[in-house]
């Protein structure tokens, strides 16, 4: 993939030194893997990749990484700090070396303002800019490769859903079933996700956590959960019920997948992300149910399971072929119930594909004691 990550790095260089960059700045998180090939999460140590538009790059990091954790990047200059020195000091002298003590430098949202206040101080004529919109807008726009592994991902999702469905009985409580689900990722070769479940009144809890709630006879049941297949997320909520449902309920969640299945038809090259929101939300909304549908209709998601392009009303923003997001109408009737049906989907030439497949059908499952 370094040929990748260099292609990358050289479009976003091209987009930012036309709007009077002059170097890239990247810290741990999704970018610096993104677009150097050396991935690193936060950390109390320093790591970053100076990047200029006209010169050789350089990877600052601590000499605990100086195999750069294994992987390859297209950046060969590695220069290691060690414990006892000042990292802030290493990546100035840097800076200093390339020529860029009044540089203008991009950066994205997620920078890390310690550091860089630090660097300020040191070096008091660079000027930053927020990179944060062009360098997203590369991201989002996957690649046949991202789309292989969103699709690896997915069907990990799926199937770990179907099995945990499927181990439903009295008594089980929210904590056990996330166990399971858990497991069955990771037998398939899924990576570090999330797993959240939560059963009856508890579903209208849209950030709630597994706990000791056991399952009861009549319950809704709303699993939300992802995974990741190098790096690539998957995001995947179904809701189904333990009995069978109300006649209220059914309403409720033919309502949510009606809203689900319009914006998936809708979607195609052109539709802006606050348009796509709009109509999912019209249909909850007509059905009198729009002050309990709280949160956007869908988050983009790759490298991180939220990013952009966000799905929400303002959104201005046109899809593309190849973006990936989520469609994930919902109900909240905190007290009562609630319910989601969210699709992990990627914007097509033609239309929209659904990464996720697992049924969104309205399912009941038998009661087991």
């Amino acid at each position: 993939m370094t040929d990748f990550h260099k292609e990358k790095a050289d479009e976003a260089i091209d987009i930012l030194n036309t709007r009077g960059a002059d170097a890239l700045l990247l810290f741990p998180g999704a970018d610096i893997g993104y677009y150097t090939g050396f991935s690193i999460g936060p950390s109390e140590r320093l790591a970053a990749a100076l990047i200029p538009f006209s010169g050789n790059p350089v990877l600052v990091v601590n000499q605990l990484e100086a195999e750069l954790r294994g992987q390859k990047s297209w950046i060969t200059d590695v220069d290691l700090w060690l414990e006892h020195e000042d990292p802030v000091e290493i990546l100035a002298e840097n800076f200093e070396r390339l020529d860029l003590e009044d540089a203008v430098v991009a950066l994205n949202e997620d920078a890390p303002w310690g550091w860089i206040n630090r660097l300020i101080e040191r070096l008091p004529k660079l000027f930053f800019v927020d990179a944060t919109s062009y360098m997203s807008q590369i991201r989002m726009v996957k690649s046949q490769q991202e789309l292989d592994w969103m699709r690896m991902a997915c069907a990990i999702t799926d199937k770990a859903l179907e099995v945990g469905f499927g181990n439903l009985h009295t008594g089980l409580t929210e904590r056990e079933l996330a166990g399971i689900l858990t497991s069955e990722i990771r037998s398939n070769g899924g990576g570090a996700g999330f797993v959240g479940v939560l059963f009856g009144e508890r579903a209208a809890l849209p950030h709630g956590r597994p706990g000791e709630r056991e399952l009861e006879p009549g319950d809704c049941v709303l699993v939300d959960l992802g995974t990741n297949v190098h790096g690539y997320s998957s995001d995947l909520t179904r809701t189904v019920f333990y009995g069978k449902p109300s006649t209220r309920e059914a309403e409720l969640y033919a309502l949510v997948n009606e809203a689900n299945q319009i914006a998936y038809k809708a979607v195609r090259p052109g539709v802006s992300c606050g348009e796509l929101d709009s109509i999912a939300r019209k249909v909850i909304d007509n059905g009198g149910c729009g002050e309990y549908f709280i949160h956007r209709l869908g988050h983009g998601i790759g490298l991180q399971v939220h990013e952009r392009p966000y799905i929400v009303q303002g959104n201005e923003l046109e899809l593309e072929a190849g973006m990936t997001f989520t469609i994930e109408p919902g109900i909240y009737i905190v007290g009562e119930i609630g319910i989601r049906v969210e699709d992990t989907v990627v914007c097509t030439a033609g239309g929209c594909e659904r990464l996720t497949r697992l049924t969104r059908e309205l399912t009941s499952y038998p009661i087991k004691d």
